[in-house]
């Protein structure tokens, strides 16, 4: 299974709590001594964007 990086610090936080195994696995796809925000916003996407994927 592919592993993203942790994009934020309350992902991270989160992850470790419910998931340690998992998190753990993560945790080594990012990269030492980043910096992650508390909170990533979610991005909008467009509906043009969304009619063009379907």
């Amino acid at each position: 299974m592919l592993m993203n990086p942790f994009v934020s610090n309350a992902q991270r936080k989160r992850m470790f709590e419910n998931n340690p195994k998992m998190a753990k696995e993560r945790a080594s796809k990012t990269p030492k001594g980043k910096k992650l925000p508390e909170h990533v916003k979610k991005q909008i996407v467009s509906k043009s964007k969304k009619s063009q994927s379907n």
